[in-house]
């Protein structure tokens, strides 16, 4: 059975096409947004180049670093994936930005989601009630999180990209008592798509309450999903390689690849091509020897 991909883009519209063909086989289904804020038309000359060309989301919406526009352009995904699996049925919907780029062949990659059919792989962390340091997050093994819920439990106003910040206190939605923090990546299962969509459509509260949330992609699916009856179903893994530098991963470099390729990790993130396309190049070339 092939994957669905919904790959987040705004910028660098020919990496995203590589990394479009690099995860496109027959089998598979790619979506693309594309960042309202951005010119589509970019995007659409170098994906008529490619051999299996993605699929553009039916709609786009502006995206901003932190606030709610990644969930509504993630739902919009979700959405459209779930029509594709009536006529093309995908074990697994990988939400992916335009920066990441498969450590693995195609070949590797179908085997790994078809071997565990069944298991969302998703980041979480309930709270380590203390503070951490950027030294701890190195290598991102596991999601740390400090559990400081400010950015969760009071008032995160952002419009066009400001944002302003009120300190008043807020109670979490009802049935979502337990906070949750980890990564916006993940491979969801379609019945955990399927939950996490039909359940935000029925909430309007719940979309209400995480609209004024900082960051709230790194809050709400895990909340969704670790307090509904999917739960032991979820594996605490986001399948992605990275390092850590303050708060954002540095990109990708040559001097990477080994360590990526020793990893269990499906995917790594940031890569640069124009400023570094020395490793893309390298795991092209490998994936091509494992067959693809």
């Amino acid at each position: 059975m092939g994957v669905a991909y919904l790959v987040m883009a705004h910028g660098a519209p020919e990496q995203v096409a590589r990394l479009v063909a690099r995860i496109s086989t027959p089998e598979d289904t790619v979506l693309v947004h594309v960042d309202r804020k951005s010119d589509l038309a970019p995007f659409e000359a170098a994906f008529r180049e490619l051999p299996i060309p993605p699929v553009l989301t039916p709609r786009r919406v502006p995206v901003h670093w932190a606030g709610w526009g990644i969930v509504q352009a993630t739902l919009i995904g979700m959405r459209a994936a779930l029509k594709t699996y009536k006529t093309k049925p995908w074990t697994h919907l990988v939400l992916l930005s335009g920066a990441d780029y498969p450590i693995r062949s195609a070949d590797e990659i179908h085997t790994f989601y078809d071997d565990n059919q069944g298991k969302s792989y998703i980041f979480w962390s309930a709270g380590e009630e203390r503070q951490l340091s950027d030294e701890e997050r190195e290598g991102n093994h596991v999601w740390s999180w400090s559990g400081d819920r400010e950015r969760l439990q009071t008032w995160w106003i952002s419009i066009r990209g400001r944002r302003w910040h009120i300190d008043r206190h807020r109670r979490l939605p009802r049935g979502l008592k337990t906070a949750y923090q980890g990564s916006a990546w993940w491979s969801l299962t379609p019945e955990a798509v399927r939950y996490a969509h039909r359940f935000l459509t029925r909430r309007p509260d719940v979309r209400f309450y995480f609209r004024f949330v900082h960051v709230p992609d790194e809050n709400l699916f895990q909340m969704v999903l670790l307090q509904s009856p999917l739960r032991d179903t979820l594996v605490n893994e986001d399948l992605r390689f990275l390092h850590w530098a303050g708060n954002s991963p540095p990109p990708i470099t040559a001097a990477d690849v080994p360590a990526m390729r020793a990893s269990k990790k499906l995917f790594a993130r940031k890569f640069d091509l124009a400023a570094h396309p020395e490793p893309m190049d390298e795991l092209d070339a490998l994936a091509l020897g494992d067959g693809r």
